[in-house]
C-alpha cells in the first residue's frame, strides 16, 4: 500500500498538484490539518481533499477560518487585507461545512499500523512544544503516555505512530520498536521549514516504510498575486521574500 501523508497545505493548490504529479497514484491520503488560510485557493484545496477521500483533521487555522466566517463583518471581495479575509470570502457554504466538520483527531489502521492523527497536542496552541521536546528528545520516552492520552488501549494497536502537523518540519522519530512520531512538514511555499528553497514537504509510506520527500513548484504567479493584493506591507513583504522557487 502507498500512503501519501500531508499537512499544512494552507490553501496552496500548486503544492497539491506538484505532489500529485510527482507521485502519480496512491491508495490513501492522511492529512494533519491546516488545510486553508495563507493561500489563494481554499475552495480548490477542499475539493481536492474531498475528491481523494482524504482522512483529515482540523488545524488551528481551519478552526480560526470557521470562527471568522461566522462573524458578521466582512471585507469586500477584491479588497481583502489578509489571507484569512480572502479565504473567508471564497468559501461556499458546503465547503465551510466540510471544514467545520473536521475532527480534532482521527485513528486509522493501514497495513497493520495504527496512526493517531492530530494537528498538534492541543489544537489551539500557536507554539509547538511537542516539536521542541522531540528535537531535544525529551518526549521520545513518553510515547506511551501520549498514546494512552489520545487513544487509550495499547492491545488493539501493536504497531503505532503518532502523526502531527503544525511545526512545518518534516521528520520521523522512532520512540521504540513499532512506535514512532511522524510529521510531513508544510506544503505551502512560504512555510517549508526543512528545505533550502520553498516547495512542498510531504511523506510517502510504502508498505509501512516511511520516506520524507520534497518537490519544488513555480511561484512567479503567486508573487504577482501578492504584489497585486491589498495586503499591508507587513504581510506582503515577508510573503514576497518566501515566494521564490528553484523552478521559476
Amino acid at each position: 500500500m502507498k500512503i501519501l501523508v500531508i499537512s499544512d497545505i494552507h490553501g496552496c493548490l500548486d503544492a497539491l498538484r506538484a505532489v500529485e504529479a510527482e507521485e502519480g497514484t496512491f491508495d490513501a491520503v492522511l492529512c494533519a490539518g491546516d488545510i486553508v488560510d495563507w493561500g489563494w485557493n481554499p475552495c480548490e484545496v477542499i475539493d481536492w481533499m474531498r475528491d481523494h477521500n482524504v482522512i483529515a483533521v482540523a488545524g488551528n487555522h481551519d478552526r480560526e477560518i470557521v470562527a471568522r466566517y461566522d462573524r458578521p463583518e466582512r471585507e469586500p471581495i477584491g479588497c481583502e487585507t489578509s489571507y484569512a479575509s480572502h479565504t473567508v470570502n471564497q468559501l461556499t457554504p458546503d465547503r465551510l461545512e466540510w471544514l467545520r466538520a473536521l475532527p480534532d483527531q482521527q485513528l486509522v489502521t493501514l497495513d497493520g499500523i495504527s496512526y493517531c492523527i492530530r494537528h498538534a497536542v492541543v489544537i489551539s496552541e500557536t507554539v509547538n512544544p511537542i516539536h521542541d521536546a522531540l528535537l531535544d528528545r525529551r518526549d521520545i520516552p513518553y510515547f506511551h503516555e501520549l498514546w494512552e492520552r489520545f487513544v487509550g488501549n495499547f492491545a488493539d494497536h501493536p504497531k503505532r505512530r503518532l502523526l502531527f502537523g503544525h511545526s512545518h518540519r518534516c521528520y520521523m522519530m522512532q520512540a521504540a520498536p513499532g512506535e514512532a512520531y511522524i510529521n510531513p512538514g508544510s506544503m505551502h511555499y512560504r512555510l517549508c521549514a526543512n528545505a533550502a528553497t520553498p516547495g512542498a514537504d510531504y511523506i510517502v509510506i510504502r508498505d509501512g516504510a516511511v520516506e520524507m520527500k520534497h518537490v519544488d513548484f513555480p511561484t512567479a504567479h503567486l508573487r504577482a498575486r501578492i504584489e497585486a493584493s491589498n495586503f499591508p506591507e507587513e504581510i506582503k513583504r515577508p510573503a514576497l521574500v518566501y515566494a521564490r522557487s528553484a523552478v521559476d
